[in-house]
């Protein structure tokens, strides 16, 4: 890609330079970095750690050059800018076609010839591989499953049948995605009966799917995860869920079968969800926060383990429970 300047990097992040010919050509923190790394600030209480960096170019808010003694970019956002700078790193590190002789091919599969394809991966008949996808090995990949240009999949991965995956996705070590749904019926002797579940998962673009994730199959209709979804490690979606563009789930999330959750939903870590509820587009839930019925107004936040509320209000009722105790 040749050489990477602060002023061609400038123009990614629409940033304003100190200097535009700084040859740059790894990414790193302030501690780690070398006399040709780019970094970021955004923290005060790493002033030290900003004065004593061997980088050489720090991306920082406008406010902060003043603590800097070396060259810069200053942005809006350090930290979205610093993240950008490095997918454009990576992006560039391209790998080079391969595939593995130590694979297991069903009937009719399809693998571009411009992908790497790791040892003791197994493809189901009829099975997609487009363009320019990286699987690492021991990956499972159910009949008839399709996996989009550009996709990224670690090791260990199990992708069901009929599952379609889109482009520049990136699915991450041990996740399971169209594995079947916990959809039992009761009879009169009290015995469970496995419904079939004969949907199954469609992932759109760009979506990150965490470690040790599981996303179950439809009962007859897909699960859906749109564009831009980005989910943690640990988390479980339910048979039928569906979750719309730009969301993003935080570790330990549980969300039960047949919800359906809107744009740009922030999540955070180990909140339960019940089944067959909608959460509206724009809203934030916090950490530990159990949600019992459908949140149907948008650009909201909501904090509390049992029973939920608006934030606000939940941080008027904390400060009473604490005026209370003392």
């Amino acid at each position: 890609m040749g050489d990477v300047t602060s002023g061609k990097l400038s123009l990614i992040i629409d940033g304003k330079c100190s200097n535009k010919n700084i040859v740059i050509d790894n990414f790193s923190s302030l501690k780690s970095a070398n006399k040709s790394s780019i970094t970021f600030f955004i923290d005060r209480k790493l002033t030290t750690e900003l004065k004593n960096t061997k980088a050489k170019v720090v991306i920082l808010k406008k406010e902060d050059v003043g603590l800097r003694k070396g060259d810069w970019i200053t942005v809006a956002d350090p930290y979205l800018a610093f993240a950008k700078i490095a997918n454009f790193f990576l992006e560039n590190t391209s790998f080079k076609p391969f595939i593995h002789p130590n694979i297991a091919l069903g009937k009719n599969v399809d693998i571009s010839k411009n992908c790497y394809i790791g040892p003791f991966n197994t493809f189901g008949d009829k099975s997609k591989i487009n363009d320019n996808v990286f699987i690492s090995s021991n990956v499972s990949i159910g009949k008839n499953a399709i996996i989009g240009k550009g996709t990224k999949i670690h090791s260990n991965v199990t992708i069901g049948a009929d599952v379609i995956i889109g482009g520049n996705c990136e699915i991450f070590s041990n996740a399971s995605i169209g594995t079947d749904g916990f959809g039992y019926a009761q009879d009169s002797n009290n015995e469970w009966n496995k419904m079939p579940q004969i949907g199954s998962v469609v992932i759109h673009d760009n979506v990150d799917i965490g470690s040790n994730t599981t996303i179950d199959r439809g009962t007859i209709d897909n699960t859906i995860i749109n564009s831009g979804v980005k989910i943690d490690n640990q988390v479980q979606v339910g048979h039928n869920c569906y979750i719309d563009e730009n969301t993003i789930i935080a570790g330990c999330v549980g969300i039960a079968g047949s919800t359906k959750i809107g744009k740009n939903c922030k999540i955070g870590g180990a909140a339960m969800i019940l089944g067959h509820l909608e959460i509206k587009d724009n809203i934030t839930i916090s950490p530990g926060t159990m949600i019992t019925k459908s949140l149907i107004k948008s650009n909201n936040k909501y904090t509390a383990i049992m029973p939920f509320m608006e934030h606000d209000n939940w941080l008027k009722l904390a400060i009473k429970l604490r005026e209370k105790g003392k």
